[in-house]
């Protein structure tokens, strides 16, 4: 009875399926014979299938086209002529060399190789560095070490500028400070920098808000000191430039009105103070328009509070006046007497924020640093700008753990991973990525600007049209409105030494103390060990010394490494019999080595120097190895050293 059963699979045999493989290898081995034997040749690249004949502006297409086709040949043509007349001139130039012996070109051995070079063929034609680039890699300001803290810059100061920062200018600015000024009657003046960063409508608020406590003008920094983007530096034409400075012009015709009220011709001292990483060195270098001073960067953050570590001057030629503008480190804060540990927390999380120096991200503890900008910060702008759901307003943990769950930062057993949400937040503030401004209370916005700086302040209307608004910057790159900090009111620290001066000092005592000695020492401890040397055998039977006091810090970690170093390794091998060849060899060499060492003792009569201890322990240990190796020549094995061939 034949099958009625429909086929539950369509799966077919191995045989069937080996079958195809076989036939389609086949195929393909028949068409790669029949594409050899055909003489056609056929490019591998897809040929550009053109412009279409019914696109409007073909013709200027193709006319655009021809033009750059042309330019480029020139332009080889203009290599190669450049390149044949620089060979040429190599090649007289070498001639002359030769011809020449007796002058100071034909010994010129770099002279002659460089002309070489271009004479045989090479391709790379260098050429001298511009101006501007030589002027750029000169560093002019000069170290002064006639102010070893602060109290010094601020006593020979005529005018006093502190930098600030807008999107925060109170966390920026200090009440000490300013009573110090106001005691010795300098002038003070304000500059808040950094504009570009907030909104027109904070910076216009601030600025009336700081006018009617001192002189306030704005300022942006040239392109050339603007925190850099993490790309290389651009070179030739796509240079950034330092002469874009906004607020240049107010801040110019400022001082020269201080220096004009100046009764004596010597230039105006101006001191820059403020506080870490408020762009103080960038102020003074898009003054002078020139990069005279070092400027934070964060991929090469180096060690230590402030980025300059010492004062620094720039001189300046405004009009016909001089000014001298001394560049100071960031500023430093006396320890308060009693505070609790909250406190403390506190005040450092805020220190961290402001200076906002080195990699905050990676605190062990970003939690308390994250809470301080959680705290200010307005809830619907963080919503917006992290495309965050709703949560409770003024609460960290709420803000965190929904950023994790955004990014997806969650752990194993669905434990939402809150540290790499802070370090989020943390690399961001970090790295300018988080944009955020702050506006001045409702009552702070009383008084009036001073009349005499309206000259200065005439070009706030042009800056200020530069600036976004804050509807702009959400729109295109989102802003976070934070609450304002009060005034810095620690006492800071006047008559201290900088930051740099302390570094120093204590590198220098650690390394005497790592050492343990000094020099002199040194060269004691190699004759004491020379006379160890010679008179092994006398220090055999030595008493044990007693050891040295155990040094204390660096000196005990030194001691340390040097007690744990390897001793050198000895190999023992059995005595050969007196009869071989190698015995009679190694008795020979013996004689001669004691012959050559009483030589030695009987020239050369060194003075008697008193032990260290470094070298009385040294003393112990080689006699106990000297024991040691005489005890194993007893039992009837010959110690050999190779340190001695090696």
């Amino acid at each position: 009875m034949p099958r009625i059963r429909k086929r539950t699979s369509k799966r077919g045999t191995t045989h069937h399926r080996e079958r195809i493989k076989s036939k389609v290898r086949e195929t393909r081995k028949k068409r790669q014979k029949e594409a050899k034997k055909n003489p056609q040749w056929k490019s591998k690249q897809k040929k550009d299938p053109g412009i279409p004949n019914n696109f409007p502006y073909k013709d200027q297409i193709l006319a655009e086209v021809a033009e750059q086709r042309r330019q480029a040949e020139e332009a080889k043509q203009l290599r190669k002529e450049l390149k044949k007349q620089a060979k040429a001139v190599a090649a007289a130039s070498t001639e002359e060399a030769l011809d020449d012996e007796g002058s100071e070109v034909a010994f010129d051995g770099i002279a002659a190789l460089h002309s070489a070079k271009h004479a045989f063929g090479s391709s790379k034609i260098t050429t001298a560095p511009s101006t501007e680039d030589a002027e750029d890699e000169k560093a002019p300001a000069l170290l002064s070490h006639e102010f070893p803290d602060l109290k010094s810059v601020l006593d020979a100061a005529d005018v006093v500028v502190e930098v600030l920062d807008a999107r925060d200018p109170l966390a920026y600015h200090s009440t000490h400070l300013e009573e110090v000024v106001k005691e010795s009657g300098k002038r003070m003046l304000l500059v808040m920098g950094k504009i570009d960063g907030c909104p027109r409508e904070a910076v216009s608020s601030w600025t009336t808000y700081l006018r009617a406590q001192h002189p306030t003008v704005l300022f942006r920094s040239a392109s050339a000191f603007m925190p850099a983007s993490g790309s290389s530096p651009a070179k030739g034409k796509g240079k950034e430039r330092v002469d874009d400075a906004l607020g240049w012009s107010s801040v110019a015709t400022t001082l020269e009105n201080f220096a004009a009220e100046k009764p004596s011709d010597e230039p105006l001292v101006v001191a820059i103070v403020g506080f870490t990483n408020s762009g103080k060195s960038s102020f003074i270098n898009s003054l002078a328009r020139k990069p005279a001073l070092p400027v934070y960067k964060l991929s090469s953050s180096q060690d230590g509070p402030t980025t300059t570590v010492f004062p620094q001057e720039v001189f300046l030629e405004i009009g016909s006046k001089r000014i001298r503008l001394i560049d100071t480190p960031g500023l430093s804060w006396v320890a308060p007497a009693a505070q609790s540990v909250e406190e403390v927390a506190r005040v450092r999380a805020r220190d961290i924020i402001i200076r906002n120096k080195g990699r905050i991200d990676r605190l062990k503890d970003p939690e308390p640093v994250v809470h301080e900008i959680a705290s200010r910060a307005s809830r619907d702008d963080m919503m917006l700008f992290y495309n965050l759901p709703a949560f409770a307003e003024k609460d960290t943990n709420a803000l965190l753990s929904t950023l994790a769950r955004a990014n997806g930062l969650v752990k194993k057993g669905g434990v939402l991973d809150v540290i790499g949400a802070s370090r989020i937040l943390l690399r961001d503030w970090s790295t300018s990525r988080f944009p955020h401004f702050t506006l001045p209370g409702p009552l702070a916005a009383s008084g009036s600007a001073d009349s005499a700086f309206a000259d200065a302040y005439a070009a706030d209307v042009k800056i200020l049209s530069t600036l976004p608004t804050r509807k702009e910057r959400r729109k295109a790159t989102g802003v976070v409105k934070l609450a304002p900090y009060v005034p810095e009111a620690r006492k800071i620290t006047l008559e201290a030494p900088w930051a740099g001066e302390e570094e120093s000092d204590e590198d220098d005592e650690g390394e005497e103390l790592g050492n343990g000695h000094t020099e002199d020492d040194e060269e004691d401890e190699e004759d004491e060990n020379d006379d160890d040397e010679e008179g092994e055998g006398e220090d055999e039977d030595e008493d044990e010394e007693e050891e040295p006091e155990q040094p204390v810090g660096k000196r005990k970690r030194s001691a340390q490494s040097s007690a744990l170093a390897r001793p050198t390794k000895k190999v023992a091998f059995a005595v050969e019999p007196k009869s071989t060849k190698q015995a009679r060899s190694a008795a020979g060499l013996k004689g001669a080595m004691a012959a050559e060492k009483k030589v030695k003792v009987a020239t050369q009569v060194r003075p008697p120097a008193k032990p260290s201890p470094a070298v009385a322990l040294k003393k112990v240990a080689s006699s106990k190895k000297a024991s040691g190796t005489e005890n194993r020549a007893v039992n009837g094995e010959e110690a050999y050293d190779f340190k001695k061939f090696f």
